[in-house]
């Protein structure tokens, strides 16, 4: 009796032990189905997409909170300010008391104010409130939309950091400025419309603003560098029509590595085109962003090939250095072994060679543990 248990049960365990290897197995059909098909699908991981219903949204009703600030200046000069520049990319400013509740809101938080405004003052001494120099942005953006605050999905690595550099702007003025001029003056310079366009996932009012004659250069850049952030689909061939804009073709080369291996022949022809070294910089970080996304190591011989050559621009080579990190390859490890040799013997001080040794140090600990946890 016992022997038949024992029986059984041993059956049973072997029964086990051939569906887990035969799932084992058939995981390794898909592994082996090759990098290339892996390499597709993982470009979709980056994708962010916006809420629904609220890319059909064309009206906004707008809030001020002011909290400790609200002594220093009015509300009501900040919607004046704000009000005509969201609808010169055609949102509808809703009154607050007309407004849907369950609609979208731009929630402008100006209480920080007075806290940089009071840090100032306290360095330069009483009196001094009245004209300040407040290098961060004196106020900050956020939205809701169905009664819930959103936090920021497709301009998280740019609402801020634009609005940090439009204060450095502001902050090279000749004087110092009072509250009120400062927060006009942000609320002018920081391009806070397109931003927003870009992350509600507006995409035809940021094309119709790049077709307009009268746009400047830099919000040009601004706009193609979010078509590559957002990745929608129609904003692909804008990008490769604006590569061959002199103005603003970086732009464009960098954004199209967000496209992941779709982008990647054109960022190639740039790259071995070789008539502008600051445009193949460009084109070689998109090809690094393509290399993190995918894990697809299939240019490594192309970028061996360039980083060994001394002709080729130093500030070129250290891009394709950084992108062989991105997609670890042992076959780059004897390259990049002698380049650290190379380029630890050379004294030269320049920041380029400093930044190219950075490269060399991140990518040869890259290829050797086989990955890295960053997104590029």
């Amino acid at each position: 009796m016992w022997s038949r248990s024992k029986k059984r049960q041993n059956f049973l365990w072997a029964t086990v032990f051939l569906i887990f290897l035969k799932g084992i197995l058939g995981l390794g059909c898909v592994l082996a189905l090759g990098t290339s098909v892996f390499a597709q699908l993982s470009d979709l991981r980056h994708s962010r997409q916006p809420l629904p219903g609220i890319s059909e949204i064309s009206q906004v009703g707008i809030l001020v909170h002011m909290g400790a600030a609200q002594d220093l200046l009015s509300p009501i000069t900040i919607l004046e300010t704000v009000q005509p520049r969201l609808e010169q990319l055609g949102y509808r400013v809703a009154e607050p008391s007309t407004h849907s509740s369950g609609g979208l809101w731009l929630q402008i938080h100006c209480q920080v104010l007075r806290e940089k405004i009071n840090a100032v003052s306290s360095q330069a001494g009483k009196g001094a409130i009245a004209e300040v120099r407040v290098l961060g942005p004196p106020c900050e953006l956020a939205y809701s939309f169905k009664q819930q605050v959103v936090p920021w999905k497709n301009v998280d690595r740019l609402i801020y950091s634009e609005s940090v550099a439009t204060m450095q702007r502001i902050s090279q003025g000749a004087r110092r400025l009072n509250p009120k001029e400062c927060v006009e003056q942000f609320f002018h310079l920081y391009d806070f419309p397109v931003l927003l366009a870009a992350e509600w996932g507006h995409i035809n009012r940021l094309l119709q603003v790049l077709k307009n004659p009268d746009t400047d250069v830099s919000r040009q850049r601004l706009i193609l560098i979010l078509l590559g952030e957002t990745q929608v689909q129609k904003g692909y061939p804008v990008l490769v029509q604006k590569l061959r804009d002199p103005e603003v073709a970086k732009e464009a080369a960098e954004a199209l590595g967000y496209f992941g291996l779709q982008g990647q022949k054109h960022l190639l022809s740039i790259l071995q085109d070789g008539s502008s070294p600051s445009l193949q910089v460009s084109a070689a970080k998109g090809l690094g962003r393509i290399a993190a996304a995918t894990g697809n190591s299939q240019q490594t011989p192309l970028f061996l090939e360039m980083v060994k050559d001394p002709m080729v621009d130093l500030r070129v080579r250290t891009e394709l250095v950084w992108a062989l990190g991105k997609a670890p390859d042992m076959q780059a490890y004897s390259t990049l072994l002698g380049l650290e040799r190379e380029i630890w013997n050379d004294p030269s001080p320049g920041t380029d060679l400093q930044e190219f040794r950075e490269a060399v140090d991140w990518s040869i600990r890259e290829v050797k543990q086989g990955g890295h946890g960053d997104d590029f």
